[in-house]
Protein backbone atom coordinates (compact mmCIF):
# COMPACT_ATOMS: atom_id res chain seq x y z
CA UNK A 1 0.00 0.00 0.00
CA UNK A 2 2.90 2.40 0.70
CA UNK A 3 4.25 1.92 -2.81
CA UNK A 4 1.12 3.36 -4.41
CA UNK A 5 1.79 6.55 -6.41
CA UNK A 6 -0.60 8.62 -4.26
CA UNK A 7 1.24 7.73 -1.06
CA UNK A 8 4.60 8.39 -2.68
CA UNK A 9 3.41 11.83 -3.81
CA UNK A 10 2.06 12.61 -0.35
CA UNK A 11 5.29 11.44 1.23
CA UNK A 12 7.30 13.73 -1.06
CA UNK A 13 4.97 16.67 -0.48
CA UNK A 14 5.01 16.26 3.29
CA UNK A 15 8.74 15.64 3.58
CA UNK A 16 9.89 18.94 2.07
CA UNK A 17 9.72 21.68 4.64
CA UNK A 18 7.36 19.86 6.94
CA UNK A 19 7.83 19.62 10.69
CA UNK A 20 9.84 16.72 12.08
CA UNK A 21 8.25 13.47 13.22
CA UNK A 22 8.30 14.63 16.85
CA UNK A 23 6.27 17.74 15.98
CA UNK A 24 3.23 16.92 18.16
CA UNK A 25 5.50 16.33 21.15
CA UNK A 26 7.40 19.55 20.51
CA UNK A 27 4.14 21.50 20.36
CA UNK A 28 2.87 19.88 23.55
CA UNK A 29 6.16 20.61 25.34
CA UNK A 30 6.12 24.18 24.08
CA UNK A 31 2.45 24.81 24.94
CA UNK A 32 2.45 23.33 28.42
CA UNK A 33 6.03 23.66 29.64
CA UNK A 34 8.39 26.02 27.81
CA UNK A 35 5.98 28.83 26.97
CA UNK A 36 4.36 29.13 30.45
CA UNK A 37 7.76 28.94 32.13
CA UNK A 38 9.22 31.66 29.88
CA UNK A 39 6.20 33.92 30.39
CA UNK A 40 6.28 33.33 34.15
CA UNK A 41 9.98 34.10 34.40
CA UNK A 42 9.53 37.27 32.32
CA UNK A 43 6.67 38.50 34.53
CA UNK A 44 8.53 37.60 37.73
CA UNK A 45 11.52 39.70 36.66
CA UNK A 46 9.22 42.59 35.87
CA UNK A 47 7.40 42.30 39.20
CA UNK A 48 10.74 42.24 41.02
CA UNK A 49 11.79 45.49 39.33
CA UNK A 50 8.42 47.10 40.07
CA UNK A 51 8.65 46.09 43.73
CA UNK A 52 12.12 47.60 44.02
CA UNK A 53 10.87 50.84 42.49
CA UNK A 54 7.88 50.88 44.85
CA UNK A 55 10.11 50.34 47.89
CA UNK A 56 12.42 53.12 46.72
CA UNK A 57 9.44 55.43 46.27
CA UNK A 58 8.09 54.61 49.73
CA UNK A 59 11.49 55.33 51.25
CA UNK A 60 11.60 58.66 49.44
CA UNK A 61 8.03 59.50 50.46
CA UNK A 62 8.85 58.81 54.12
CA UNK A 63 11.40 61.64 53.93
CA UNK A 64 9.06 64.00 52.06
CA UNK A 65 7.99 67.06 54.09
CA UNK A 66 5.36 68.41 51.69
CA UNK A 67 2.19 66.23 51.64
CA UNK A 68 1.01 67.51 48.26
CA UNK A 69 4.37 66.65 46.69
CA UNK A 70 4.13 63.14 48.16
CA UNK A 71 0.67 62.64 46.68
CA UNK A 72 1.75 63.90 43.26
CA UNK A 73 4.84 61.65 43.29
CA UNK A 74 2.70 58.64 44.23
CA UNK A 75 0.21 59.49 41.46
CA UNK A 76 3.04 59.79 38.94
CA UNK A 77 4.43 56.44 40.05
CA UNK A 78 1.02 54.77 39.71
CA UNK A 79 0.63 56.20 36.21
CA UNK A 80 4.11 55.03 35.23
CA UNK A 81 3.41 51.62 36.74
CA UNK A 82 0.16 51.23 34.80
CA UNK A 83 1.95 52.09 31.56
CA UNK A 84 4.76 49.68 32.43
CA UNK A 85 2.27 46.88 33.06
CA UNK A 86 0.60 47.44 29.70
CA UNK A 87 3.99 47.36 28.00
CA UNK A 88 4.90 44.22 29.91
CA UNK A 89 1.73 42.46 28.79
CA UNK A 90 2.60 43.31 25.19
CA UNK A 91 6.08 41.85 25.69
CA UNK A 92 4.62 38.68 27.20
CA UNK A 93 2.18 38.39 24.29
CA UNK A 94 5.08 38.72 21.82
CA UNK A 95 7.06 36.13 23.77
CA UNK A 96 4.15 33.69 23.74
CA UNK A 97 3.54 34.30 20.04
CA UNK A 98 7.20 33.70 19.24
CA UNK A 99 7.28 30.50 21.32
CA UNK A 100 4.10 29.14 19.80
CA UNK A 101 5.16 29.91 16.25
CA UNK A 102 8.62 28.44 16.76
CA UNK A 103 7.08 25.11 17.78
CA UNK A 104 5.34 24.78 14.43
CA UNK A 105 8.48 25.44 12.39
CA UNK A 106 10.76 22.66 11.25
CA UNK A 107 14.03 22.58 13.09
CA UNK A 108 16.74 24.32 11.15
CA UNK A 109 20.29 23.00 11.13
CA UNK A 110 22.69 25.18 13.10
CA UNK A 111 24.31 27.92 11.10
CA UNK A 112 27.87 27.05 10.15
CA UNK A 113 30.38 29.80 9.57
CA UNK A 114 31.97 29.59 6.14
CA UNK A 115 35.59 28.61 6.12
CA UNK A 116 37.86 31.28 4.69
CA UNK A 117 39.90 30.14 1.68
CA UNK A 118 43.62 29.83 2.12
CA UNK A 119 45.51 32.91 0.92
CA UNK A 120 47.11 32.73 -2.49
CA UNK A 121 50.85 32.29 -2.36
CA UNK A 122 53.37 32.48 -5.17
CA UNK A 123 56.10 29.99 -5.47
CA UNK A 124 59.36 31.66 -6.35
Amino acid sequence: MNDHAVFQGLARALSTGSPPVAWPFAVWKNLFLDCPMAASAHVQQFVGRQMQEQIQLLNDLAKEQNPSAAVSREAAFLQQSALAWSGEMLEVAELVQQRLLSATQAEQPPFAMPVAPTPFTRDA
